[in-house]
């Protein structure tokens, strides 16, 4: 049954209503914001339209309650409605907002079943709108202003070139890290939102091919050369992942940063990582990139010793913990004290980077090329 929902209180429009500054055609984009759920309340700010995919007949409905949709028996119950096929949530009008669980997001929520019976919800918007539900997740909407318009074509080059990329489970891309963090139209900001429409269209190309627009938070001094990260050193490394001086970053509260882990939690977490270890006894970094990352691991353990590259050391020990792979290592008593520098894979722009450039007066046009070495920046229709 449906719950009545306090009356919609309109707030201010913000950029995201602004009409880009260069027309383009338009690009249809699906994201899957909830990939696997028993359940999800839906509403809207005015009367809405559900569409049976299949058959095509439609149903309006209210926009004084907000609907509990679940699945039974592989069928979508939608109120008192069963559904057998995917079904479309289309507003009324095009500036109207449909809530997914209390979240506001432009465009169309198609919900259909998964694989595993259950359900799927997924975003389909303009693809410009997109981006400005990205901005604000990635980087602060008071940095400024060309590392916004920067931040804005790298977000749009990634999207472009991934596109696809969750063709299986019958959206695009996914709203979290593993393509990029979206978080609808409660995470825009007006001077985001006006930077992505001031590059509308934009992205980079290297030899005419859209890149792959690697980003991360800090460098610590250098960007890496990508085949350090994930490939190895036969590999191709095209120019434009391969790593720059930056110095720009220093002002990222982790661009030093330290923590120290037991030998017994990074044996525990390698393991739960698949890796057959032992007790821990020692942690060495074997090797430097040009960027002074560490290339390998070489952890001794009571069953042997276990190689890893540096980067699947850091996943395993979690990320956001083991900041980077510029780091030392000791070891004291029975614990492992970690010294690094910035935060992420750094491979590609530098955010942090960016936004000190951009405050010495670069645009963001040169920002971009001196991360994407030899890359251009084309408009998509070009």
């Amino acid at each position: 049954m449906p719950m009545r929902k306090p009356p919609f209180i309109p707030r201010p429009p913000v950029a995201g209503e602004i009409k880009p500054a260069k027309p383009m055609k338009e690009i249809i984009i699906k994201i899957g914001i909830i990939e696997s759920t028993d359940r999800v309340s839906i509403g809207g700010e005015d009367v809405f339209t559900i569409i049976d995919i299949k058959t095509g007949e439609k149903f309006d409905m209210s926009d004084d309650d907000i609907y509990t949709v679940k699945t039974a028996k592989g069928k979508i119950i939608f109120d008192k409605k069963q559904f057998t096929s995917d079904i479309k949530i289309v507003p009324r009008r095009t500036d109207q907002k449909i809530t997914v669980d209390g979240k506001r997001y432009k465009g169309n929520i198609i919900l259909k079943i998964n694989n595993r019976k259950k359900l799927a919800v997924i975003n389909e918007l303009g693809f410009e709108e997109y981006i400005c539900g990205i901005m604000t997740k990635e980087v602060s909407p008071s940095w400024s202003y060309e590392s916004l318009k920067a931040q804005a074509v790298v977000a749009r080059t990634f999207a472009i070139k991934n596109l696809g990329k969750h063709g299986s489970n019958g959206f695009d891309l996914c709203s979290q890290t593993h393509c990029q963090v979206y978080g609808g139209f409660d995470s825009e900001d007006e001077r985001s939102n006006k930077a992505v429409y001031d590059t509308a269209g934009e992205i980079l190309k290297y030899n005419g091919e859209i890149i792959n627009a690697l980003y991360h938070s800090s460098c610590g001094g250098k960007t890496e050369d990508v085949r350090n990260v994930w490939n190895d050193s036969k590999t191709e490394n095209p120019e434009y992942l391969t790593g720059v001086k930056c110095g720009f970053c220093e002002k990222d509260k982790w661009y030093n940063w330290s923590v120290s882990i037991s030998l017994k939690t990074v044996g525990s977490n390698l393991r739960s990582f698949g890796y057959k270890v032992g007790d821990v006894k020692k942690i060495k970094t074997v090797g430097r990139t040009s960027s002074d990352r560490a290339k390998e691991i070489l952890l001794e353990h009571s069953k042997g010793k276990l190689w890893l590259r540096s980067n699947r050391f850091r996943m395993a020990m979690n990320p956001n913990i083991i900041r980077s792979a510029n780091f030392t290592v000791k070891i004291k008593n029975g614990v492992a004290y970690f010294r690094g520098h910035g935060w992420g894979h750094g491979v590609g722009m530098c955010q942090w980077g960016a936004k000190g450039m951009a405050e010495d007066g670069w645009d963001y046009k040169k920002i971009l090329k001196h991360y994407y070495r030899g890359a251009e920046i084309k408009n998509l229709e070009e």
